[in-house]
C-alpha cells in the first residue's frame, strides 16, 4: 500500500537572487534621489547665502555712498549764494591697490602693495546718517565721536581676507560681510566744463579729479562658504568676474559677480 507523502514547498535561491535585485534597485534608486535632492539643497542654499551676502554687501556701500560729501551749511556767500559747509573736500577717493597707513581723522593717500582695490567715503557724521552710539553719530565700525571731534567720518573699505572690511577714521579694521572674494570699483567722472555731464567710468587710477565724481559703480565677487560643486555639476564651475572675464573655479566653491551703482546726491549739482 502506497502511503501519501506530503509536497513540501520553500523558496528557490533563484527567487532569493531576484528579490534580492529588485530590493538593491529600490534601494539605490531611493538613495540616489536623496542624494540628488541633498546636492540640489546644497546648491540652493550656498546661492541664496551668497545673495543674502551680496546684497547686504552693497547695501553698506550704497548707503555710505548716499552720504558721500555730506556736511551741515554753516552760512551762505553774498554774492553765488553757494552754501558753505562743514566740510568741502572729497566725497570719495579710491585706490587700486589700497591706501597707506592713515593717521585719525584724516585723508587717505595711495601706496598699498596688493592688488586689492579700496574707496575712502568722507562725511558728516550726524545722529540721523549713521549708528548712534553711546547717543553720538559714529564710524562705519559703531565706534561713536567723543567730545571736540568733528564728526567728520572717513570710512575706507577694501576685501580682505575673504571679507568686505572697513577701517575707520581711528585706524581700527573689522569685516562686515563674509564670503567677499573681491571688491572693484569704477567712478562715474563729469566733465569739468559741465559738472553735470557724466562722461566715463574709470578705475581709481585714471580719475583726474575725485570731485568730479558723480557716481560709483561697484562689484563684489562672492564666494560660497564651503565647495559645493561636484562632478555632476561641472557647468557651475565657470562664472564672469568682476572685470567681465570667464573664469572657471577649481577648488570646488561657487563664485558670482553682483553689480550695484550709486549717485552721489551730495554732489549732484543743481
Amino acid at each position: 500500500m502506497n502511503r501519501f507523502k506530503p509536497s513540501q514547498g520553500g523558496i528557490a535561491l533563484i527567487e532569493i537572487l531576484v528579490a534580492m535585485v529588485i530590493g538593491l534597485v529600490v534601494v539605490g534608486t531611493v538613495l540616489a534621489t536623496y542624494l540628488s535632492a541633498w546636492q540640489s539643497s546644497r546648491l540652493q542654499s550656498a546661492l541664496a547665502q551668497m545673495d543674502e551676502d551680496a546684497q547686504m554687501g552693497l547695501r553698506i556701500l550704497s548707503n555710505d555712498l548716499l552720504m558721500a560729501g555730506y556736511a551741515r551749511p554753516v552760512s551762505q556767500t553774498g554774492e553765488t549764494l553757494a552754501l558753505r559747509k562743514t566740510y568741502n573736500g572729497r566725497p570719495v577717493f579710491g585706490c587700486d591697490r589700497g591706501f597707506q597707513t592713515a593717521a585719525a581723522n584724516t585723508p587717505a593717500d595711495c601706496g598699498g602693495s596688493v592688488n586689492s582695490p579700496a574707496i575712502e567715503i568722507t562725511f558728516e557724521a550726524d545722529l540721523d546718517n549713521s549708528v548712534v552710539t553711546e547717543g553720538k553719530p559714529s564710524d562705519c565700525l559703531g565706534n561713536s565721536f567723543q567730545e571736540g571731534e568733528t564728526g567728520i567720518t572717513y570710512n575706507r573699505y577694501r576685501a580682505n581676507s575673504d571679507a568686505l572690511q572697513c577701517t575707520g577714521p581711528r585706524g581700527n579694521a573689522a569685516p562686515l560681510v563674509h564670503n567677499v572674494e573681491r571688491l572693484q570699483f569704477w567712478y562715474g567722472e563729469a566733465n569739468s566744463a559741465e559738472p553735470r555731464k557724466l562722461v566715463r567710468y574709470v578705475t581709481a587710477s585714471a580719475v583726474q579729479n575725485f570731485n568730479l565724481v558723480l557716481s560709483v559703480r561697484v562689484c563684489l565677487l562672492m564666494r560660497s562658504a564651503e565647495p559645493v560643486i561636484t562632478a555632476e555639476d561641472a557647468v557651475l564651475k565657470f562664472y564672469v568676474d568682476c572685470e567681465q572675464a570667464p573664469k572657471e573655479s577649481a577648488d570646488g566653491y561657487l563664485r558670482r559677480a553682483y553689480f550695484g551703482t550709486t549717485a552721489l546726491r551730495n554732489k549732484m549739482p543743481f
